[in-house]
C-alpha cells in the first residue's frame, strides 16, 4: 500500500509539472500548436500500451503484426497535434480526420499481404486494426478534448476519471463487500464503485471551483457534477473493458512498468474509454 502511494504521488507531480508547461505553452503568445507536451506524453503511453496489448494479444493465441499496429496507434493518438501543422484548415477537419480509419485498414491489409500472405488473414488483420482502433482513436479523443475545449476541460475530465479510480480502489478496500461483476473483475465492488463516483464528482467540481469558474453560476457546479458523475461511470466500464482482455489472455496486469500499478494499459483504461464521451458530452454543457 504504501509503495502505491509513493509511487502514485510521484506520477501526480510529474503529470502536474507536465500540465503547466503545456498550459503556459497553449497561452497567446506561446506555441502555434496547442497541447504539444500533453500529446507527447500521450503518443509515448499509446506507444507502451500498445506494446502491452500486442503482448495480450498473443498470449490469447492470436496473431498480430506489432509494427504496424504500434506506429498506427501512435499516428492516431497524436493526429490531433498534427492537423495543427496544415497550412490551412479544412472546412470540415472531421471529414479528415475521417480518412484515418479507412487508411488504417488499408495498411493492415497491406502489410498481411506482403509479409505474411494467406497465413491467418483474417486473425491478423483484425487483431492488428483493433489495437489503433482502440488506443489510437480513443487517445486522439483525449487530445482533441485538450486542444478543442481547453485545459480547464481537460483537467476537469481527468480529475473526474482518475479520482474514480482512486476512490473506487480505497472504498473498495476498506468496506468492499458486495461484488461488482465477481467473474471479471473480482476486485470490485458495489460499494468501491459509489466511493469513487462521490470523490470523482467531488474532484471534478473542486478543479473547476478552484480554476475561478466556481462563481459563474450554480447550475454550472451541477452540471460539472453531472459531467464528472458521467466520467466516472464511463472510466469505470473503460478499467473492466481492459479487465476483459486481461482475462481473455489469463494475465493479471498487462504489463510490469510501473510498481504496484502494472502496466501503463492499466493506468490508462479509464480515461481512454472516457475520453471519446467526454469530447462529446463536454460542448453539450454548456459550460
Amino acid at each position: 500500500m504504501k509503495q502505491r502511494i509513493l509511487f502514485g504521488a510521484l506520477m501526480i507531480a510529474v503529470l502536474v509539472g507536465l500540465l503547466v508547461l503545456d498550459w503556459r505553452l497553449g497561452l497567446p503568445g506561446g506555441w502555434r500548436i496547442v497541447g504539444v507536451p500533453v500529446g507527447g506524453l500521450l503518443g509515448l503511453l499509446i506507444a507502451v500500451g500498445a506494446l502491452e496489448l500486442v503482448r495480450l494479444v498473443r498470449m490469447a493465441n492470436l496473431p498480430v503484426m506489432a509494427g504496424p499496429a504500434v506506429l498506427m496507434a501512435v499516428a492516431l493518438a497524436t493526429g490531433p497535434l498534427w492537423m495543427q501543422l496544415l497550412p490551412e484548415r479544412p472546412a470540415n477537419p472531421l471529414n479528415l480526420w475521417l480518412l484515418a480509419t479507412p487508411g488504417v485498414v488499408i495498411i493492415a491489409f497491406a502489410a498481411q499481404m506482403a509479409r505474411y500472405r494467406l497465413d491467418s488473414p483474417i486473425g491478423r488483420v483484425a487483431a492488428t486494426i483493433f489495437i489503433p482502433a482502440y488506443l489510437g482513436t480513443c487517445a486522439a479523443c483525449i487530445l482533441a478534448l485538450r486542444i478543442s475545449a481547453g485545459m480547464p476541460a481537460f483537467l476537469v475530465f481527468l480529475a473526474a476519471v482518475k479520482f474514480t479510480d482512486i476512490g473506487a480502489y480505497f472504498t473498495g478496500s476498506a468496506i468492499g463487500r458486495h461484488k461488482l461483476i465477481p467473474w471479471l473483475s473480482p476486485g470490485k465492488s458495489w460499494e468501491g464503485l459509489a466511493g469513487g463516483l462521490a470523490l470523482g464528482v467531488i474532484a471534478a467540481v473542486a478543479i473547476w471551483w478552484a480554476l475561478g469558474h466556481g462563481g459563474h453560476s450554480i447550475i454550472d457546479g451541477w452540471r460539472v457534477a453531472l459531467f464528472g458523475l458521467a466520467m466516472g461511470l464511463v472510466g469505470q466500464f473503460g478499467d473492466l473493458c481492459e479487465s476483459l482482455l486481461k482475462r481473455a489472455a489469463s494475465a493479471k496486469d498487462a504489463g510490469r512498468l510501473v510498481p504496484r500499478f502494472g502496466g501503463v494499459l492499466d493506468m490508462i483504461d479509464s480515461p481512454l474509454i472516457a475520453g471519446p464521451v467526454a469530447l462529446a458530452l463536454w460542448p453539450l454543457m454548456g459550460l
